[in-house]
């Protein structure tokens, strides 16, 4: 920094360690992550550095996991071969069927008997039968009305 202020030690420990480790996350309590170590880079300059072999990066990461009990038992047993793995798969896949199955099966029994009618001011399903059968019975006293009135006229009126 400029000026006469010193860095703490703390604030120079948390500037110098890695991106995610520099600040505790709630309801964690631990230290705060060392440096990595500078790596040997193969060519002069900052932008080329060795990459990590297989076998580094499985050392670390079993160095890392090192209380895990899978860890331990696939060091102890070595690990799980393809078959296992597979039959995992067809065992989550007949049960999301059986699943999709049962939701089809409580689709089809809770479905209701008739359609939902909508919004309150949806026509309602029986109105047209009333006015189709006042419209067919206006249009046959029509009819009936201008046969009679053709035959009063064409005869002529009946004696009284």
């Amino acid at each position: 920094m400029t000026g006469s202020r010193q860095v703490s030690s703390g604030v120079r420990q948390r500037l110098s360690a890695p991106r995610g480790n520099r600040f505790s996350r709630p309801g964690t309590n631990r230290p705060l992550a060392a440096p990595p170590e500078p790596r040997e880079h193969r060519h002069s300059g900052p932008y080329f550095s060795t990459p990590e072999t297989h076998s580094e990066r499985q050392a670390r990461l079993l160095r890392q996991m090192e209380g895990n009990p899978r860890v331990a038992h696939m060091l102890k047993h070595g690990p799980t071969p393809h078959w296992f793995e597979v039959d995992r798969q067809r065992r989550e896949q007949a049960e999301r069927e059986a699943q999709r199955l049962e939701e089809a099966f409580a689709a089809l029994n809770d479905a209701p008997a008739t359609p939902a009618r909508g919004r309150h001011r949806a026509p309602r399903s029986w109105w047209g039968w009333p006015a189709v059968a006042i419209s067919t019975t206006l249009l046959l006293a029509q009819g009936t009305t201008q046969v009679l009135g053709q035959a009063v006229f064409q005869s002529g009126l009946p004696p009284l």
